[in-house]
């Protein structure tokens, strides 16, 4: 999701003696991004440069394959391609397009990656917003370009297949991807307690300074001044939420947000807010997370419940908000 849901990292007050908490920000994948870890005593090789340098290389690295906008990234060769070939592509882009294929087919299409043609005709992706919302027409003649079904992988050697002149959007998976990545490079780095954001897609690995969980506060899906609804404490574990509140535009009047439903082609009209998952994967999550803001909060729930997914849901009510979590979420809020 590029433009998922902030989460607001509470680290409480550092102190000045070792271990201490180290942190770099900076911007890629068309959003900003932070990594905090724990400086201990016997890490002090470990340079802040030198992290920047690393992690900025993991995102670009990966912004370069897998991004919509620019015209030179492996997926956009891939989405320019003949249908009804296989072609070559990267072996990292072939295993993401196989645990989103898997995923559609858990949540019966309501994440599905071949969404780039309806993305682009609301505005919600390169294109500009439309001057006019979509016709029926127009998302009719769409429609058989929509579906996961039309796309096939395999894994050795990597090549992908799309049935369709479809385009894929790997939006909603590849900042969860990217956080996955990251996280990936610290361990190769022997750092043990770290949390890594990208647009709001987190993983937090280890505890703090005083050993404690990493605080994260769950934002009131609200278009007004930034506000915690609720903190959540969370180690090795990944965090992704979904919400409708802050990418948006209006039309004649309506208010067209960017999580779209696979399904109708159009913009979900739900109650939902926001939905926050958690997964051992931030991949995983970033792609749960809209999956369920599709479903919307009754679906979604029943959903989340029955496949065992940590997941908390804001839901909008005529006099403000109301949340509710799977059992499994309930140990990770703070009282």
């Amino acid at each position: 999701m590029w433009y998922a849901l902030m989460l607001t990292m509470l680290l409480g007050c550092s102190v000045s003696q070792a271990p201490k908490i180290e942190a770099i920000t900076g911007l890629s994948m068309g959003t900003s991004y932070t990594v905090k870890w724990v400086q201990r005593v016997d890490q002090q090789s470990q340079i802040s440069s030198d992290i920047a340098r690393g992690v900025a290389i993991e995102l670009e690295r990966i912004e370069a394959s897998m991004s919509t906008y620019m015209d030179a990234s492996d997926l956009s060769g891939f989405n320019g391609a003949s249908a009804g070939q296989w072609h070559s592509v990267p072996a990292e882009m072939a295993t993401l397009v196989a645990q989103s294929l898997e995923l559609s087919e858990q949540t019966n299409g309501a994440f599905d990656i071949t969404v780039g043609p309806i993305v682009n005709l609301w505005g919600f992706g390169p294109d500009p917003m439309p001057v006019n919302s979509p016709s029926q027409a127009a998302l009719d003649a769409l429609r058989p370009l929509i579906g996961y079904q039309s796309l096939k992988v395999q894994i050795q050697p990597p090549v992908m297949l799309k049935s369709t002149d479809s385009t894929i959007d790997l939006s909603a998976i590849a900042k969860g991807y990217g956080v996955d990545a990251v996280a990936r490079w610290l361990d190769s780095k022997g750092l043990n307690d770290y949390l890594v954001e990208v647009g709001g897609e987190l993983r937090a690995k280890g505890f703090k300074p005083d050993g404690m969980p990493w605080r994260i506060a769950i934002e009131t899906p609200s278009i007004d001044a930034k506000q915690i609804y609720q903190v959540i404490n969370v180690s090795n574990i990944a965090v992704a939420t979904s919400g409708n509140y802050r990418n948006y535009y209006e039309l004649d009047g309506v208010r067209y947000a960017h999580t779209l439903d696979p399904h109708t082609l159009r913009p979900v009209t739900h109650n939902l807010a926001s939905v926050t998952v958690m997964d051992a994967s931030a991949a995983r999550a970033d792609a749960l997370a809209t999956a369920l803001m599709v479903m919307g909060s009754e679906k979604g729930i029943i959903w989340a419940t029955m496949h065992q997914v940590p997941a908390y849901f804001i839901m909008k009510q005529l006099d403000g908000f109301a949340a509710q979590s799977t059992a499994n979420f309930t140990d990770y809020l703070e009282n």
